[in-house]
């Protein structure tokens, strides 16, 4: 590495600079694995145990046997990964472990690249190849079929050319499935048939088939329905406390006080309350914070929400309920955090990957894209958001996929922003892609080599 970095790299010896990096990917190596792995039939049963088939489930049960390859096509939140592991666990195999594929294979890839042993099972979830080619997906079928093997594919969006082995899926009846929860989970007898009945009210009006099992789930070790189970990692919210508080329609000082939380939790109170006022100002708002409001505490000299669920759901409120006369401003504000240092950077970070999970498309057009191609502050602060996104289950695919196409053109400076990320909590779920990729921008030259060269010693050196 060169002492002095040419224009528009990453220094990552640069501590001030990319300490950050180095502890948003420690942080994820204690919540996450590597996607790619071998999922034992114990560990399938588990999380079949409150499975409820979709009204699609026997046509696709049927055609898997028949093709031996099935693309589930459906939106995010319709239970399509939970669905591939039971529609694999209805056929006859030689061997009940089941091995899951990177999501970044195309299918050219999957036909040629992988080493398929016959009477096994394949699972593919989330896949981000750009486009189907029907022709090496029928071939894949055959193949697979002459092995005995069988291969469940989900991906996002509409039908493609490959009809043959598509299969559009679809969610559960939520009040089937909370019941169904509550049987398999063993409700614990203490609970009030009026909990019950808020609970059941409450099933239907959730978003996915996820959020329908952590309620019950929460029911069966005995918390009310107001105290909805976290999700990913414990981040994603889903309690009536923010809702009802945001109900009262609370005064803009108090509302900012809150939004600024969300993207800055945990710093030093007078660190927080200078960031509050640089948005106090953009907002044409002027006050001290509301240091008893509902939300906001106090954690060890640190500005904190009160209850850990709070932060995600705070963030789920605000899209829902503002609209532009909030978000501009606080975008612009969002967007110059990661220039009031590392430990602010770090927290933007954070909450930018936890808007993802209600807004992707904004946090990519008004955040990433943005961060992508400006300072190195900025590119590291993007490159952290896609390590956060990794937490989450059904995030960490689009992360790989937004670092990816990043990585395409290592002449533009996006490229030096994918060999940070891809250096960072991307290799902690995707090992095996963000080696490769880090290889390629290191031998296409220019400032994406220097930082891919890095990435790659950094990650060894683990």
């Amino acid at each position: 590495m060169t002492e002095t970095p040419e224009p528009g790299e990453i220094d990552l010896d640069n501590i001030t600079l990319t300490g950050s990096l180095k502890a948003v990917t420690e942080h994820l190596r204690t919540v996450a694995g590597p996607a790619a792995r071998d999922l034992t039939r114990r560990e399938a049963d588990a999380l079949l145990r409150a499975y409820l088939e979709p009204g699609c489930f026997p046509e696709a049960v049927r055609r898997l046997a028949a093709r031996h390859l099935l693309v589930l096509v459906g939106e995010h939140g319709t239970g399509r990964r939970l669905g591939g592991l039971a529609l694999l666990s209805r056929m006859s195999l030689a061997e009940s472990t089941i091995s899951v594929l990177s999501p970044a294979a195309d299918a050219h890839d999957l036909l040629s690249a992988v080493e398929y042993e016959p009477g096994r099972a394949y699972l593919l979830h989330d896949w981000i190849a750009v486009s189907t080619d029907r022709t090496e997906l029928v071939n894949l079928a055959r193949k697979l079929a002459e092995l005995g093997s069988y291969l469940v594919i989900t991906r996002s969006g509409g039908p493609s050319h490959a009809v043959e082995v598509e299969h559009p899926w679809s969610a559960p009846p939520p009040g089937e499935l909370f019941d169904l929860c509550l049987a398999a989970f063993d409700r614990r007898a203490g609970l009030s048939q009026e909990e019950l009945a808020r609970a059941r009210d409450l099933a239907p009006t959730l978003a996915t088939p996820a959020e329908v099992v952590r309620l019950a789930g929460r029911l069966a070790t005995g918390c009310g329905p107001g105290e909805l189970a976290g999700g990913e990692a414990g981040e994603e919210a889903g309690g009536e406390d923010v809702a009802a508080w945001f109900d009262t329609k609370p005064p803009m000082r108090e509302v900012l006080a809150v939004a600024a939380l969300a993207f800055t939790h945990r710093l030093a109170g007078p660190v927080f309350d200078h960031q509050l006022s640089r948005l106090e100002q953009l907002c044409h708002e002027q006050g001290r914070r509301p240091l008893t409001a509902p939300l906001i505490g106090d954690r060890d000299g640190l500005v904190a929400f009160r209850e850990p669920h709070q932060h995600a759901r705070v963030l789920a409120e605000l899209s829902a309920r503002y609209g532009f006369w909030l978000w501009q401003p606080l975008r612009e504000w969002v967007r110059s955090l990661p220039g009031q240092g590392a430990a602010v950077q770090m927290r933007a970070a954070h909450g930018v990957a936890l808007l993802a999970r209600h807004s992707l498309k904004d946090v990519r057009q008004e955040f990433l894209e943005v961060w992508a191609r400006g300072s190195a502050a900025e590119r590291v602060a993007a490159a952290n958001v896609l390590s956060y996104m990794c937490v989450a289950e059904t995030l960490a695919p689009e992360a790989l996929r937004i670092a990816l196409a990043w990585a395409e053109d290592p002449r533009h400076v996006r490229a030096t922003t994918a060999a940070a990320a891809l250096g960072g909590g991307l290799a902690v779920r995707y090992p095996d892609d963000c080696d490769r990729w880090l290889r390629r921008l290191e031998r296409a030259g220019g400032p994406a080599a220097s930082v891919a060269s890095q990435s790659l010693r950094t990650r060894h050196r683990r």
